[in-house]
């Protein structure tokens, strides 16, 4: 657990907090907390849960397993289709906007017609982002 004493002591000076703090929300003393920061001990499994839920991150990213903070949450919704968080978010959000009841209402071949100017729309963007580049 070599990047654990890292992350821990990098993620409490992120977020303010002081040894003493993350101490007291772990219900543990100032020093064993500083232990943990200095490598010199370890966290037991329910105080690694504990500290990634102050901090809102993965225990993966915690072990230095992953370095991204949040590990992907993958959703299985059938023998081939899987979705993550961001597009179940992505989902949501159109579900907010009425979007997917909308799009239910047409047949699948204009749902197809959105697709080919969604696909319009991406090529345009990258375009304008180049011709800015060039400028």
């Amino acid at each position: 657990m070599k990047d654990l004493n890292k992350r821990l002591k990098q993620l409490r000076l992120e977020a303010g907090y002081k040894q003493e703090d993350i101490a007291k929300k772990l219900n543990i003393s100032t020093s064993a907390y500083g232990y943990y920061e200095q490598g010199r001990n370890e966290p037991s499994l329910e105080t690694m849960k504990q500290i990634a839920v102050i901090y809102d991150v993965s225990v993966d990213y915690l072990l230095g397993l992953i370095d991204t903070p949040k590990a992907r949450t993958l959703y299985q919704i059938d023998e081939q289709s899987v979705i993550s968080d961001e597009e179940l978010d992505l989902i949501k959000e159109m579900q907010d906007k009425s979007l997917l009841e909308e799009m239910k209402k047409y047949p699948s071949s204009d749902r197809e017609m959105f697709y080919r100017f969604w696909q319009f729309v991406k090529e345009d963007s990258k375009i304008r982002e180049k011709n800015e580049e060039d400028s």
